[in-house]
């Protein structure tokens, strides 16, 4: 699980923040965390906030950082972030920072991250927490690599300044327990950008081989779209097997059997479906790694083609320790106001982001959030407040400004 997540100086975040999702000890909606051991995590955290506020740059950053660990140089170039449009910042010589403190699958909390600047990695560093103390595994600085625990293997790294230690010791001693439980936790963590057409016709195209390989699998999607599509009576496959896809190019088509006039069932082309319905069967196998695996989803403009009660359904899912008995986590962005409530939410799963006049961002919880109004100054957002209307009126900040626009029909 994702407990904190630190950047600095990452885009339009000159300052350092933090995603914090340790939960605070607020007594609402205690369904809606996780208690492990004597700790207890959020599993949703949702930011709001104005167009171009940083948002999406706060799920960018870990796109970033996870990028940076699991590949190599020569293959960053394929990276979906544009090198030159991560320095927002750069001006001031600092360092775009990234940390992560995380629960690992062996139960171990881990603390890593790493700074650099103008691509060049200038210091890394992966602690262990034993007994509420952080203890040194590996320090870096510059090409300088000091591991707490003497290990031949370290000195056939090759580092180069461009190269983190956590993605070449990771390969070079698979035996390494925290090492490679801290690589393997960013890979299973995703990033998905719903806001992007590129991404969205990459996900459209995409079909999971589970669908032909694994008859449950089927039975859950088909379960699962039926919750909001209760016209859906099956899912049919050409070809319908791993092994005639193989000869067939690698190309699948689908077909939606839906129950018509006098109970009569008729296949139509998976084209013809609502955008909503296309989105949510493709993305139907990431909600269930994170679900059954626990696994971290980040996703940018979560909402995008759905609507509200789709959205607080794919909410619930991972607040319900029924569905999400692997306790997985869900950090999206959104403009839904609709599912911005108590009902939905405790104050500290929702964030906003906010940019300042100088251009700089910052994110904040609703449950830090200090009023300004006259008649509650210098206190804490109640419980009991309507989170969407408080939020929609600029009582919590990170709205759009907007000012008056008139058109000059003059010739």
């Amino acid at each position: 699980m994702l407990i904190r997540f630190s950047f600095k100086n990452f885009k339009s975040f000159k300052n350092e923040n933090c995603l914090d999702m340790e939960a605070t000890s607020l007594k609402e909606h205690e369904y809606n965390v996780a208690k492990l051991d004597s700790s207890e995590y959020l599993k949703v955290s949702a930011i709001y906030g104005a167009n171009a506020s940083g948002k999406t740059n706060v799920l960018q950053a870990f796109d970033y950082m996870k990028k940076r660990i699991l590949v190599s140089d020569d293959s960053k170039k394929n990276s979906p972030i544009d090198e030159e449009n991560i320095y927002s910042f750069m001006i001031n010589n600092d360092p775009i920072a990234l940390e992560v403190e995380i629960l690992a699958k062996n139960n171990k909390i881990y603390k890593y991250g790493f700074e650099l600047v103008k691509d060049n990695i200038i210091s890394e560093w992966l602690y262990e927490k034993r007994v509420n103390k952080f203890y040194s595994i590996f320090e870096r600085e510059n090409n300088n690599i000091k591991m707490m625990k003497d290990n031949k293997l370290s000195k056939l790294a090759n580092i180069d300044e461009r190269t983190l230690f956590l993605n070449i010791y990771s390969k070079i001693d698979k035996d390494n327990e925290d090492f490679n439980n801290v690589y393997d936790w960013f890979v299973n963590s995703t990033y998905l950008d719903l806001g992007n057409p590129n991404f969205e016709r990459f996900i459209n195209n995409r079909v999971s081989l589970k669908i032909l390989s694994d008859e449950n699998y089927k039975k859950e999607l088909l379960k699962f779209i039926k919750t909001f599509d209760s016209g859906i009576e099956g899912i049919k496959t050409t070809p319908d097997s791993i092994e005639a896809v193989k000869s067939n190019n690698g190309i699948i088509d689908i077909e939606v059997i839906h129950k018509g006039e006098n109970g009569e069932l008729k296949a139509l082309p998976f084209y013809l479906e609502s955008n909503g319905t296309r989105k949510m069967f493709h993305l139907f196998d990431f909600f269930m790694d994170a679900l059954k695996n626990g696994m971290v989803l980040f996703v940018d403009e979560l909402d995008a083609k759905l609507h509200p009660l789709l959205t607080r359904y794919i909410i619930n899912l991972f607040h319900n320790s029924e569905t999400n008995k692997g306790n997985g986590q869900l950090i999206y962005s959104t403009h839904d106001t609709v599912n911005l409530n108590k009902e939905t939410f405790r104050r500290d799963e929702i964030w906003f982001a906010e940019k300042d006049k100088d251009g700089i961002s910052e994110i904040y919880a609703l449950s830090d959030y200090i009023l300004e109004d006259d008649k509650n100054a210098g206190k804490k957002v109640r419980n009991d407040a309507t989170y969407n209307k408080d939020y929609l009126t600029g009582r919590y900040g990170a709205i759009p400004v907007l000012e008056e626009f008139d058109i000059d029909y003059e010739k």
